[in-house]
C-alpha cells in the first residue's frame, strides 16, 4: 500500500557519505569539509559514534544516514535525521518514517526500479552504484520524468555529480573521490584542496536554483 511520504525538503546538492571508521578518524576530516563549506553528510547507519559524530557537528551540518535501516532504528533516528539512504524500504519502515517526516531514498538502478520505488510510498530512488551507469543515466531518467525523483550514490566525482544535478537530481552522493584516503589517516590538507571543485558544484546547483 501507497504510503504519503512527509513533505520534509529533499536534500540538495551534495551528499557526502562517510566511512565506518572511528570518530577520531572522523572528526578531522568532516571539521576540514565544514569549514570548506561541504555540509550535508550521510553517515552509515549502523555506526557506533553517530550520535557523537551529530552532537560535535549538529549546529553546522545537516546528517542523514544510509546502509541498512529498519523501522526499529527511526525512533533514534527521528531527532537528527533530515534523509534515510535505504538499501530497502519495507513497509514497515515506509510507514515508521513518514510517521517521523524523515524522507526514505531506497536503492534502484534502472527506470523500472525507480518507478517501482515510488510506488511504494518513499520520497525517491537511491541509483546506485552509480558509477556503473554512469552520467548518462541522468539525461535519459530526466527524459523520462525520474531525475528529480532519484539521488546517485557511488564513485560519483565532480564532474559526474555536475550532470546529475544538472539533469534535474535534488541531490547527489560523493565518497572516495572526495574523501580519498583521508577517513584513515591521510592528508587533510589534500582533503581541504580536493573540496574546491566540489564546492563549486555546489554553487553552481545553487545558481541554477536561483535562476530557475
Amino acid at each position: 500500500m501507497m504510503v504519503p511520504m512527509p513533505t520534509a525538503s529533499a536534500p540538495s546538492g551534495l551528499i557526502v557519505c562517510l566511512d565506518d571508521v572511528t570518530l577520531d578518524d572522523l572528526i578531522g576530516a568532516v571539521e576540514v569539509m565544514v569549514q570548506e563549506g561541504l555540509r550535508t553528510f550521510s553517515l552509515p547507519a549502523r555506526h557506533e559514534e553517530v550520535d557523537d559524530i551529530v552532537a560535535i557537528f549538529g549546529a553546522r551540518a545537516t546528517f542523514g544516514v544510509h546502509g541498512p535501516v529498519s523501522a526499529a532504528d527511526v525512533e533514534w533516528l527521528r531527532p537528527w535525521a533530515a534523509f534515510i539512504l535505504a538499501d530497502v524500504a519495507d513497509e514497515d519502515l515506509v510507514h515508521a518514517a513518514a510517521d517521523a517526516q524523515v524522507p526514505v531514498w531506497v536503492q534502484a538502478m534502472t527506470p523500472g526500479e525507480v518507478r517501482s520505488a515510488l510506488s511504494a510510498g518513499v520520497a525517491g530512488a537511491m541509483l546506485y552504484p552509480a558509477d556503473v551507469v554512469g552520467h548518462v543515466m541522468a539525461e535519459r531518467l530526466r527524459t523520462l520524468g525520474l531525475a528529480e525523483h532519484v539521488i546517485p550514490r557511488g564513485g560519483i566525482g565532480a564532474f559526474s555529480a555536475t550532470e546529475w544535478l544538472k539533469a534535474g537530481a535534488p541531490a547527489a552522493c560523493v565518497d572516495s573521490t572526495l574523501l580519498g584516503d583521508a577517513l584513515r589517516g591521510g592528508d587533510l590538507g589534500m582533503l581541504r584542496d580536493r573540496c574546491g571543485s566540489f564546492v563549486k558544484v555546489n554553487n553552481d546547483a545553487a545558481d541554477r536554483a536561483a535562476k530557475a
